[in-house]
């Protein structure tokens, strides 16, 4: 099948050749063409068609796993890199460029799934997608968008096939890429971060070919593992390649290195009175096994605990309003966390958070300004604002973050303590979700010139910099409903906190108990699923263990199911860039940076009482001027 590979070179270097006076115009050319294709293996690739592929082939389910793992994630890494080169073009480009490259982006997807379609379903499964996919190749022959060798292997027929294809479609795009490079290193708008991004996507291609020719070797004619090939041999091919290839079964981190996806315990207290939350929470932090963890990290470093850099991460940037708390961490408890390190030994404690988009609308957002206003201080911690102390850092997996705090980077113990809150798009925001802010700040993966997605943004936080232990709180003010990640009218007060060493764990038990019968339905678990290489099956819970009862996640009713649905698109699409879509901030605390006109109060007011965003005291004003007036 080597005139696949042929047909990429000899289009390749028409292209080339037709904008040799042009440079520009070919880098962005041949960046549209790689968007194309990325788009195109990114929807071939797919998590749902290859899983049905899979469990039809004749292979045990240990082998089975193993393969669908390293599909996975050469998936994910096809995603990532048709959106980084997305966002590039959009950064780029006039108004002309913009509309051609979410055309092309869309005939990637489409030719995609036609292709899958074709090579991935019998006729006799699906004559009607069979049917259409046939039109669309048959259509992309005539414009001449199909190479003849191309088409000619679009067909369905044994995995093995699938792979050994695969394989020059990866050598295609790795020698694309490389001219890229090659022309990207001589105009001034590409940044020597960009230009590692490119870099990257070389690896990566190499990589995926590599990924597919073993996989190709370990199959027979039939689907089958070829004589002397064992799941322990195949999972050593690949590890050869990179362990992310690999479920967490067969890799070889230690949980005292990274915890995430190991499981274990979760403990989850339940108090009866608000009088009692700082000595239940303190009974937590005893029984939930911080004190073993941090004298396991200590031995792990060679380091006594008095010299051990401990970073807490809280939430609290997301509060705007003291009438309205259940945003944020509870002070007393982060008082309190603080207080029992330093009585184990640890004197070098921070507090971190990282800016938000609320400081591009209002002063005095800074980390240490918000801290203060909450009553977030203590002689047992330093506050430290990360957004003033990003460094660089090279990630070993994902695109577009760059940046470290360095308090979070260099802390030799990290705890996550999230708290409870619903969310439309994630359903619940937790422990994991709550150290979005270490690195880049959020909003730069939102809008649609993003060159990552924030649920890989995220990932790559996890991947390199991971919490060593987690925290949840959820005791007197938890707000839940449509919007509850920016608060709440009417709190809950659940009376729980939730502790573990494994951040994921302790996610999949809490959202459990706000009612989300699967993890998949939260894209953040489910990115963590695929980066870590699957939920672990074994979390064992300590304490209370029952749902709650009086919780309303944003799919309580149909219309809010709907509105976040929605969500995502009405906030990138509809807020201005967030300008509209902003809480009742104190604005005495937080004065405007700009004056408020009337048509831009008249859309918050109106876009707060759609989501019921209203802090607590004007949602009780209006419940009185309603009943009032009946």
């Amino acid at each position: 099948m080597s005139e696949v590979f042929a047909e990429a070179q000899r289009e390749l270097a028409s292209l080339l050749e037709r904008h040799a006076a042009r440079p520009r115009e070919a880098l962005v050319q041949l960046l549209l063409m790689a968007l194309e294709r990325e788009e195109l293996v990114s929807v071939g690739y797919r998590e749902s068609l290859m899983v049905p592929r899979l469990r039809a082939m004749p292979i045990d389910d240990e082998v089975r796993e193993i393969i669908r793992h390293a599909l996975v994630w050469t998936w994910k890494d096809e995603e990532m890199h048709s959106l980084y080169i997305r966002g590039t073009l959009l950064r780029l480009g006039s108004l002309p460029l913009r509309l051609k490259c979410m055309a092309t982006q869309a005939a990637g997807a489409v030719a995609g799934w036609a292709s899958s379609a074709v090579q991935h379903t019998r006729w006799r499964q699906a004559p009607l997608s069979r049917l259409l996919a046939g039109l669309i190749t048959t259509a992309g022959s005539v414009l001449g968008k199909l190479p003849k060798a191309v088409r000619e292997q679009l067909q369905f027929g044994p995995f093995r096939l699938f792979c050994l294809f695969n394989i020059e479609l990866e050598q295609a795009s790795e020698l694309s890429w490389v001219h890229i490079v090659r022309l990207a290193e001589q105009e001034p708008d590409f940044t020597p971060a960009t230009l590692d991004d490119f870099r990257r996507v070389i690896d990566d291609e190499a990589r995926h070919g590599q990924v597919f020719a073993i996989l190709a070797e370990a199959l027979d004619s039939d689907d089958r593992l070829v004589p002397g090939e064992t799941p322990a041999s195949l999972a050593a091919k690949l590890r050869g390649v990179g362990e992310h290839y690999l479920s967490r079964a067969h890799r070889g981190t230690r949980a005292v290195e990274n915890p995430l996806g190991s499981g274990g315990r979760v403990w989850c207290r339940r108090g009866e009175t608000a009088e009692e939350k700082v000595a239940l929470f303190r009974r937590l932090l005893d029984e939930s096994g911080l004190r073993e963890r941090l004298a396991e990290r200590a031995r792990f470093l060679g380091r006594p605990l008095p010299e051990m850099r401990v970073a807490i991460k809280p939430t609290f940037m997301l509060g705007y309003h003291r009438k309205d708390r259940s945003p944020i961490t509870d002070p007393a408890l982060i008082a309190e966390l603080a207080a029992w390190l330093r009585e184990q030994g640890c004197t070098e404690v921070s507090v971190v958070e990282g800016r938000n988009i609320y400081g591009q609308f209002y002063r005095h957002r800074s980390v240490g300004e918000v801290a203060r206003y909450f009553g977030i201080e203590s002689p047992h911690f330093r506050v430290v604002d990360l957004a003033e102390e990003q460094v660089p850092h090279r990630y070993s997996r994902g695109m577009a973050q760059a940046t470290i705090g360095r308090s979070w980077k260099e802390a030799d113990f990290r705890i996550t303590f999230g708290k409870l809150r619903s969310h439309p798009v994630d359903v619940a925001l937790l422990s994991v979700a709550n150290l979005e802010s270490v690195g880049a700040r959020s909003d730069e993966f939102l809008f649609v010139e993003r060159q990552a997605d924030r649920a890989t943004a995220l990932m790559m936080l996890l991947d390199d910099f991971p919490p060593h232990f987690a925290l949840l709180e959820g005791y007197d003010l938890a707000p839940d409903g449509l919007v509850g990640m920016m608060g709440s009218p009417r709190p809950r007060t659940p009376r729980r906190l939730y502790a573990g060493a494994d951040a994921l764990a302790v996610d999949m038990v809490a959202a459990r108990h706000l009612g989300v019968r699967d993890p998949g339905e939260s894209s953040l678990l489910t990115a963590a699923n695929h980066w870590f290489g699957g939920w672990s099956a074994r979390v064992e819970v300590v304490g209370c263990d029952e749902p709650l009862r009086d919780w309303r996640g944003p799919y309580s009713n149909e219309l809010w199911a709907m509105m976040s649905f929605c969500a995502l698109a009405m906030y990138v699409f509809g807020s201005g860039r967030g300008v509209r879509f902003v809480p009742e901030m104190d604005e005495e605390a937080f004065p405007p940076i700009a004056p408020e006109s009337w048509f831009l109060r008249f859309r918050r007011r109106n876009i707060r009482a759609l989501v019921g965003l209203r802090h607590p005291r004007r949602a009780s004003e209006d419940q009185a001027a309603a009943a009032g007036s009946q």
